[in-house]
């Protein structure tokens, strides 16, 4: 059987060939920013801020080595409330991306909510959707990445990075970080969502039992 790709994202067949039109999905693996890839200390936006959690990194090598995309989704409340500005986070995360070349791997989205509530006066309130846990960014990096959420996996810290991911369908996982509380636990346990201290952990987990 022949695999033809063409550009409309439709599917078709025709005899002796199977035709696909758009991208092949992939599986990914949707990131939580801070405390799950790096040490949250409130409103990181510079490289000198930015410290890796223990084993982050070779969480992401792994990954990628087995096939998954990487999709940083990220609550960044300190933008609206002027503290530094998208220009600055969105420099933070190239080099986020360049400390990563010497592994040859990359992340291959980062997808930032600059909003908060309490500061929104005058803008449109469906911009506030983009924040976890709603699921506006999720779905944005399905359609720009090509992401089928069959497979695909989050991982973060806190319940409102785990509930956009049980609302479409995306296995969670759940980083101990200094916001963890025996509430969040009890939480997790109620929806039988697994607790790892660290990303590596829970990686390591996934792939041993795929």
């Amino acid at each position: 059987m022949v695999l033809i790709m063409v550009s409309d994202a439709r599917l078709s067949t025709y005899p002796g060939c199977f035709v696909y039109f758009g991208q092949m999905s992939s599986k990914c693996f949707f990131l939580d920013r801070d405390g799950t890839l790096n040490v949250d200390y409130d409103f990181v936006h510079k490289p000198q801020e930015w410290t890796w959690c223990d084993g982050a990194m070779d969480a992401l090598v792994l990954l990628k080595q087995k096939g998954f995309k990487l999709a940083v989704i990220t609550n960044q409340s300190g933008i609206a409330r002027g503290r530094f500005s998208m220009d600055q986070v969105n420099r933070l995360h190239g080099w986020v991306n360049d400390q990563l070349q010497n592994d040859l791997i990359e992340i291959d989205g980062f997808y930032v909510a600059p909003w908060h509530p309490d500061y929104h006066d005058g803008k449109d309130p469906a911009l506030l959707d983009e924040r976890k846990p709603g699921t506006v960014l999720f779905e944005r990096a399905a359609t720009e990445l090509g992401i089928s959420f069959d497979g695909s996996c989050m991982a973060g810290d806190k319940i409102s990075d785990l509930l956009p991911a049980m609302h479409l369908g995306i296995k969670p996982y759940l980083i101990r970080s200094r916001f963890y509380t025996e509430e969040i636990g009890n939480w997790c346990r109620q929806h039988h969502i697994l607790i790892f201290d660290r990303l590596l952990d829970a990686v390591e987990y996934e792939l041993s039992a795929d």
